[in-house]
């Protein structure tokens, strides 16, 4: 064997793959050597196209192929006539001195899925895409949403691998190996085939940030083929070669909508509690009140409690998608007057820890002595998210002569 069995197991690659022509600086021209575009059968009944000089196979000036024949060529290619086709303009040289056979003009030759050509490698980027359905559910939803990222491979795209590879593809060798999502959003994942869908995907994501995204999908695609080479002799053979191929599309203006936090709406309250003079023990309510009457001369402990007018919530593009809690979770009391003896003194304080306070004297014209506060909240969201936030006010205690002790 020689280097020939090198290039037979060499795997095409769609998204790279191109011809490597050997350089050439032939100066002179021959006009006089017959060219013609010919097609080669293999035993199997598979036909492939070439270019002969003089009756000669001239073998395209492609490294890594080591094959002595009276000419060789160069293939340029113009353009792809159909998505499965390439238009070529192929020049012919005479191997000994490099001279051009074909001065006036070059040979123009068509190949295709059906009509592959002998020893040529597709070049340039092949675009499979529309192969490829790629969708996203919901296109629009607000950040942090689930999406489902979908992809199926379309009819026929068996077919049309054969035709960018130039060669004939045996479809029972074919599978979808993986596939590779990239989000958009600097995520990216790969997925293993599923046996239960081997031609599709379903995949989940959620876009942690508002923005606009695209969704790439590519299946990772691997199999066999039949291609036509040329045997050291310059005859043409037929073998069969492992390929690898690319195929993706894109699901493009996935819209993650901002989400917005909207804040509480809180008033400063508080809830009393302490013996009263008649014995009866109060205890503290959990929903406190923003004015409150206390007797007198006796000693309170005082529970500062936020009193939620509105609860917060989640929207996103104008619509309510998400509720909020709110708790106190700590408290600054700013002082003011306090008789009692060892008052509470000023600063910060646990949400379950209460002011030690007491009034000896109503404030005359029902007046109210105000107890300053700052509360310390913590509001969750549905979607776990946390927000701190703090509230000022006072709580207004008017002080009243006990009904039991009198003046």
């Amino acid at each position: 064997m020689n280097r020939f069995v090198g290039l037979l197991v060499a795997s095409f690659c769609l998204g790279a793959a191109m011809v490597l022509l050997a350089p050439h600086t032939a100066t002179a021209f021959d006009g006089s050597v017959e060219v013609a575009v010919k097609t080669w059968t293999s035993p199997d009944g598979r036909a492939y196209v070439g270019v002969q000089a003089a009756g000669q196979w001239a073998v395209p000036a492609t490294k890594g192929v080591e094959v002595v024949t009276p000419y060789y060529s160069v293939w340029d290619l113009m353009g792809l006539s159909v998505p499965s086709c390439r238009h070529y303009w192929v020049w012919l040289y005479r191997t000994a001195d490099d001279v051009n056979v074909t001065p006036a003009s070059p040979a123009s030759v068509v190949t295709c899925g059906d009509r592959p050509g002998i020893d040529i490698r597709p070049e340039a980027y092949g675009d499979l895409s529309l192969y490829l359905d790629v969708a996203v559910d919901p296109v629009s939803a607000p950040a942090r949403t689930e999406r489902i990222v979908s992809a199926q491979l379309t009819l026929a795209w068996m077919d049309a691998i054969g035709g960018y590879l130039s060669a004939y593809v045996d479809h029972d060798s074919v599978r979808v190996d993986s596939w590779t999502v990239d989000f958009g959003d600097g995520t990216v994942r790969s997925y293993p085939r599923d046996p239960r869908d081997p031609e599709g995907l379903t995949a989940s994501h959620g876009y942690d940030a508002a923005g606009s995204f695209d969704a790439v999908v590519t299946a990772h695609i691997s199999g066999h083929a039949y291609a036509a080479f040329f045997a050291p002799g310059g005859a043409p053979v037929e073998r069969v070669i492992p390929f690898s191929v690319d195929i993706s599309n894109r699901a493009a203006g996935i819209s993650a909508l901002p989400i917005e936090y909207v804040p509480p709406v809180v008033d400063v309250g508080a809830a009393p509690s302490g013996t009263l003079p008649d014995g009866t023990v109060l205890s503290p309510d959990a929903e406190g009140h923003a004015q409150l009457w206390w007797p007198r001369g006796l000693l309170c402990e005082l529970f500062p409690r936020a009193i939620v007018v509105s609860e917060g919530f989640m929207r996103s593009g104008g619509v309510t998608i998400g509720g909020a809690t709110t708790q106190l979770v700590g408290y600054r009391y700013e002082g003011g007057v306090n008789d009692a003896s060892l008052p509470t003194a000023p600063g910060p304080y646990a949400a379950d820890e209460p002011i030690r306070i007491q009034w000896n004297m109503p404030l005359s014209g029902q007046g109210s002595y105000p107890v300053r506060l700052v509360l310390e909240l913590q509001t969750t969201y549905d979607d776990g998210a946390l927000r701190t936030s703090e509230v000022e006010g006072e709580v207004a205690l008017t002080v009243i002569y006990s009904a039991v002790s009198g003046p």
